[in-house]
This record gives structure tokens, sequence and C-alpha cells, in this order.
């Protein structure tokens, strides 16, 4: 796409505009159905999470990228030292 250079703003064209609200109506639909084909949306944990070596949080990250969610938290670090 070329860059165009205007010295004045009243040189510049007006923004584009479509036809009508329901196309974009139709376009927002679409690109949801679009999203919704391509999977559930995951959400990270809330909080913050301390490691005690980067190999331990890169494994915890792929436990989590593998969909084990829920065994994550079981096999979080205690505190007391084990």
């Amino acid at each position: 796409m070329p860059v165009r250079r205007y010295r004045d703003v009243a040189e510049m064209p007006g923004p584009r505009r479509s036809a009508s609200a329901l196309e974009g109506l139709a376009a927002a639909c679409a690109a949801s159905s679009l999203s919704r084909a391509f999977g559930t949306l995951r959400q990270a944990p809330r909080g913050v999470r301390r490691f005690r070596s980067v190999e331990e949080a890169d494994a915890h990250r792929q436990r989590w990228e593998a969909g084990a969610a829920d065994d994550v938290e079981a096999h979080e670090p205690t505190t007391d030292g084990e």
C-alpha cells in the first residue's frame, strides 16, 4: 500500500464508511462464528505464581498448555520446603 503525503488536512479524503450498520454487524457475527470454529477460549488462572526455577515455571506452562489445568494445582510446589 503506497504512502501518501498531504500538505494540509483539507487535502485528505474523508474516512471510508460502510453502506449501513447492518454490514458491520454481519462482519462482527462472521468474525464471532469464525472464532468459535477455532475452539473455546482458555483463560489463564488469576494471581501470581512463584517458582523456584525457570524449569519449574516452564513445566507448569507446558502442563497448562496441554490442557491439564485441573492437574496444575496438584503439581504446585508446597511452601513447607518438601
